[in-house]
This record gives structure tokens, C-alpha cells and sequence, in this order.
């Protein structure tokens, strides 16, 4: 374990400003640039107890019909600035299921940190399974060819320790006026706010640093010097089980265990639901400059 970070790992400000503490990790929010982080970084046994195979063996990677919806949903907003056919990257590929959704409109690309992902990703698209590789964004894995025309992060850049050097890192391979896009839980929104630590994506040491709609332009506009070309805050699709299991991750007590077994097996895995909670933050940045 580390000691606890007095300084915004986003703009180098020492103004913090306590929030709580979720899971036995300090939360603090920046006052500066707003920018919400844990300031205790996890050890790698804390990570390793997290991204194992039970990690992507969950409801929320069986429910193909809500990934479908979800993963649609992401695919309509790239086509929104991206045409079909150009060189597509996705950072924090998981188990492969955006991959398999956008392999006919983009020429895509992944990887991942975790080597149970990157197996199942590879299996669920042997066609381009040599363009799926093993890495993280601290450490980006070297693919052939140019640069890419699009990069896209679906509820990654929360699990990163240095939001602002991964994403620099990931702007230096994307082409002059290409796209990053991302999505990520959006601390700001009201759901948030009135849950504090019981909100569903305070998860430390999974979910470490939270960006809020002005975070996120700090983050964009003045750290990186990009341009943010689409901004809004969604709710989302999801599988019962799924948002069961969530709220035994916040509510342990509440929740046991015994109670989400139903929803892992036919037919009540299969109900899904529209939560309209309007705290998943999603972004569209075209990269200014070369």
C-alpha cells in the first residue's frame, strides 16, 4: 500500500478536499479542477483479487441481449463522426463484445490488461484475433500500420490510475483530426451526488478516478489541448442480475449472495431493464494538431 496522495494526480493542485471513504479507500475531489480520485493506489494483489476470470465470467458478460443494446448504442454514436472502414482501436477491449459488434463497419483493433479477457476476446473474433493483444494503457501494446483514425474507451479511463497520461498516450497514436471516444461514470450527475458512497460505480480500488462534466473538459481542453465535440450524460441498459449484483457490492449486507442465484440462470437472466440515472458520462474529442 501506498501512502495517501495529497496532490490531484489530474492538475497538480495540493487543494483537495476529503469527500468519504468507500471500501477502505480515501476519496477526494480536487478543488481546482474538480477532478474526484481515490488517493490511496492499490497494490497489485488488490488488482489481481479483481480482474480474474470470475471478473468476466459475470452477468454482465453472459446477458448478450443487453451488451447488444448497449454496445449498438456506442457503435451509432462513432458513426455519428468516424466513416465506415476506417482503423479502429478499443482500449480495454474486455472480453471482446464491442470488437465483435463494430467488425463489420471499422477495421478493429483491442487489448486489455487482463489475459483472461484478451482469450475470450480472441475467441469471439478469431478473423482479427492476431489484432487483440495483451497491454494496459500505462503501457500501450505497439500494433502494425499508421496511426488510427478512431480510439474508443467504454467505461475504462475509471480504472486508470494517471487518466491524463493514458489518455496522451493514446491521442499520440491517433491520427490528426481523428476521435477518441469515451464513456465513463460521471461523479457530478445527481445520482451521485445523493448516493455518496453507496452510488454504483464508487467500486475502489476497481473504479479510481471519476470525472465529472468539468473535470472532464479540464481534462480534454486544457491539459491535452483537444477539442470536445459531443458531451452528454446517459443512463443505461442493463441485466436485473447485473444490477443486483451491483447493489450487493454497495449494500453487502442487503443483498446476500444467496439472492442474485436466480438471476444467473434462465429466465430471470434474461431480464434486462432501461435505468434512466443519467450518470454514465459519454464524450466525443477530435484531436487538434498533429
Amino acid at each position: 500500500m501506498t501512502d495517501t496522495a495529497t496532490t490531484c494526480r489530474l492538475c497538480g493542485s495540493k487543494n483537495l478536499k476529503a469527500l468519504f471513504t468507500a471500501k477502505g479507500f480515501p476519496v477526494a475531489q480536487c478543488q481546482n479542477c474538480s477532478f474526484a480520485q481515490v488517493t490511496r493506489a492499490p497494490d497489485a494483489a488488490e488488482l489481481e483479487a479483481i480482474y480474474n476470470e470470475a471478473y468476466f465470467g459475470h452477468n454482465k458478460y453472459r446477458d448478450l441481449r443487453t451488451l447488444a443494446v448497449e454496445n449498438a448504442r456506442r457503435l451509432k454514436l462513432m458513426q455519428r463522426y468516424v466513416p465506415a472502414g476506417a482503423r479502429a482501436l478499443e482500449a480495454g477491449c474486455g472480453s471482446g463484445f464491442f470488437l465483435e459488434a463494430a467488425a463489420n463497419t471499422y477495421q478493429m483493433y483491442g487489448f486489455d490488461l487482463s489475459a483472461v479477457g484478451i482469450e475470450q476476446a480472441r475467441e469471439r473474433n478469431p478473423a482479427i484475433a492476431k489484432r487483440i493483444q495483451q497491454g494496459t494503457l500505462e503501457n500501450l501494446p505497439l500494433f502494425d500500420g499508421s496511426a488510427f483514425d478512431v480510439i474508443c474507451l467504454w467505461d475504462t479511463i475509471e480504472h486508470v490510475w494517471q487518466p491524463l497520461e493514458a489518455l496522451r498516450g493514446l491521442f499520440a497514436r491517433l491520427k490528426p483530426g481523428g476521435y477518441l471516444l469515451f464513456s465513463t461514470p460521471d461523479i457530478g450527475a445527481p445520482t451521485a451526488r445523493l448516493l455518496g458512497t453507496r452510488w454504483a460505480f464508487m467500486t475502489p480500488p476497481e473504479h479510481l478516478s471519476f470525472l465529472n462534466r468539468q473535470s472532464t473538459r479540464y481534462l480534454v481542453e486544457t491539459a491535452l489541448g483537444h477539442r470536445i465535440v459531443f458531451q452528454a450524460s446517459w443512463g443505461k441498459q442493463v441485466n436485473l442480475g447485473f444490477l443486483l449484483y451491483k447493489v450487493r457490492r454497495v449494500l453487502p449486507a442487503l443483498m446476500p449472495a444467496a439472492l442474485l442465484r436466480p438471476f444467473e440462470r434462465p429466465p430471470l437472466a434474461k431480464l434486462a431493464l432501461y435505468v434512466p440515472t443519467a450518470d454514465i458520462q459519454y464524450v466525443v474529442i477530435q484531436k487538434t494538431g498533429n
